[in-house]
């Protein structure tokens, strides 16, 4: 599992990074892209644990994930079969504009959710994780929003968009 990781542990698994763009522009933020293939992993850092992993396509076509990539990305901080996955169902719209060609929408962000709970003690939640891939775009991002002794994160999607879009 990725998030909620140290640096070191990160590098012993996933090889030597380079330091990269903070995706969330937080104070004590601190990003780093590990190359795995023909995709890069982006693991942010706040107080040097790991809060935020993208998987973003760096090679090949400038699309959506497939759902083979996917998987391997969500299995990046827990198996793929335990997410719960939210993809929209509305198929794509043409908004006519006056006077100019159709325009279609991107397609809507399909919403992913994981969920750790204490085998112990009941309704006791470990961990949550939850992520997003935009419809259309060669990226996939997951957060660790709440983390004991650490400060709460509030992402925006917008922003996120901004920096790996």
């Amino acid at each position: 599992m990725l998030l909620g990781s140290t640096k070191a542990e990160l590098d012993r698994l996933l090889g030597k990074p380079v330091m990269t763009l903070n995706v969330l522009g937080l104070p004590g933020e601190k990003a780093w892209s590990y190359a795995r293939g023909d995709f890069d992993i982006i693991v942010g850092f706040l107080n040097d644990v790991a809060r935020y992993n993208a998987v973003k396509r760096r090679r090949g076509p400038n699309t959506a994930l497939t759902s083979a990539e996917l998987g391997g990305a969500l299995a990046l901080n827990a198996p793929s079969s335990l997410w719960t996955i939210e993809t929209p169902d509305a198929p794509l719209k043409k908004t006519p504009e006056p006077r100019r060609k159709t325009k279609t929408e991107s397609p809507p962000a399909s919403s992913f959710t994981y969920v750790e709970k204490d085998l112990k003690v009941k309704d006791k939640v470990l961990r949550e994780i939850h992520g997003w891939m935009p419809g259309g775009k060669p990226y996939a991002f997951f957060y660790l929003p709440m983390l004991d002794g650490q400060p709460p994160l509030l992402v925006s999607e917008w922003g996120v968009h901004q920096t790996l879009g």
